[in-house]
């Protein structure tokens, strides 16, 4: 699998540039993610914990999303930081992961 493939489809295919006429907030987009990448929304969390594992700086892991393509702007929607939002981001997805299926 490609490093980091799976924040970089979240990324690209979830939240682009328009993402918000797709989605009425970013949890729907990450659930959509969730049950629509059964391939790679496992990887997520490991994607995330490698950036931030690099000890990066807050400007630093900006500049590794740039690289991964971002467009969605964390600070703009509520978050006091990137690294933030990416662990809330990781830690919906476990969540979703691990939810029973429904009866």
């Amino acid at each position: 699998m490609k490093q980091l493939a799976a924040l970089e489809l979240l990324l690209g295919a979830y939240l682009h540039e328009d993402w918000a006429e797709d989605y009425p907030d970013l949890w729907h987009a990450v659930d959509d993610f969730t049950d629509g990448e059964p391939q790679s929304a496992p990887h997520f969390r490991a994607d995330v914990e490698q950036v931030l594992g690099q000890g990066q700086s807050e400007q630093e892991i900006q500049q590794s999303l740039r690289q991964l393509g971002i467009v969605y702007y964390p600070l703009g929607d509520g978050w006091d930081s990137y690294r933030a939002w990416l662990l809330a981001v990781a830690a919906h997805v476990e969540k979703n992961l691990h939810k029973s299926p429904a009866a």
